[in-house]
């Protein structure tokens, strides 16, 4: 796991992007190579430490980010699947972010996955034994980020898919749900298992004449809104009461480039 923490740092902070893909490539290799001993879905990596690491019920992910020098981020993940007794699959993700138009409308693959740093993983069995709620980070571009909810599904051999028709909104039922907002602003989303809800800030530009250009949204850091499951689905709820947990907001997300 020493190896793995060198080539990570060198995944963050080499200066040139051929020297971060030659890492991250040398990273790749020994992650899987690690990960495909039986042991490793129960091993605790938590002396790991440039990966997101998430586990719940039968899904471990291995995810990871790499910073680009012109402000974009490449999105790595591995799957880890429990098929049966003492069996596995591993699956690899390809981020294909930037050819997915309308994301909020697709169901998607490992092949074409909407790549995130995924920092909370939910196991309701209210929505299904094999469904799995993500929350992630996206550092977009020079001029917003993004948080993303979404929905990664299991079969029984391991196969598996992304988005499903489970988000209720005001207006109509998305797969996944997007956030948009300015580069230098700190977006909340977080589950709260206390209340099982996902709360999240509002986002509104910063004049009416600005609707739509994202890279002038933020929060209104009075008024959360939130997802909450009912009917095997996540449902829209408007102005939830901060004051009912102090503890309701989450951590700010950093930039992986300043840790």
């Amino acid at each position: 796991m020493a190896e793995l923490n060198i080539l990570g740092k060198q995944i963050l902070t080499s200066e040139t992007d051929e020297a971060k893909h030659n890492s991250n490539t040398a990273y790749k290799s020994a992650l899987k190579t690690l990960i495909e001993t039986e042991a490793s879905f129960d091993y605790d990596f938590s002396a790991l430490k440039t990966i997101s690491i998430l586990q719940a019920n039968n899904l471990k992910i291995y995810n990871w980010v790499v910073p680009l020098t012109d402000d974009t981020y490449e999105y790595f993940a591995f799957l880890q699947i429990k098929t049966g007794k003492e069996k596995y699959r591993i699956v690899e993700l390809a981020d294909k972010s930037e050819s997915i138009k309308t994301p909020e409308n697709r169901m998607l693959t490992n092949k074409n996955w909407y790549g995130a740093l995924y920092y909370k993983i939910i196991h309701s069995k209210k929505l299904g034994n094999d469904k799995y709620t993500l929350l992630g980070w996206d550092g977009n571009n020079l001029l917003t980020n993004k948080k993303i909810i979404d929905v990664v599904t299991t079969s029984e051999k391991g196969i598996i898919k992304f988005g499903a028709s489970i988000f209720k909104t005001t207006k109509k039922t998305k797969k996944r749900i997007v956030f948009e907002y300015a580069k230098d602003v700190v977006m909340s989303l977080k589950y709260h298992a206390n209340i099982e809800k996902i709360v999240f800030d509002v986002l509104v530009p910063s004049s009416s004449s600005l609707t739509g250009i994202y890279e002038y949204y933020g929060p209104t850091l009075e008024t959360f809104d939130a997802f909450y499951i009912d009917n095997k689905k996540w449902n829209y709820q408007k102005d939830i009461d901060i004051k009912l947990d102090p503890n309701l907001k989450d951590h700010f997300w950093e930039d992986p480039k300043k840790e």
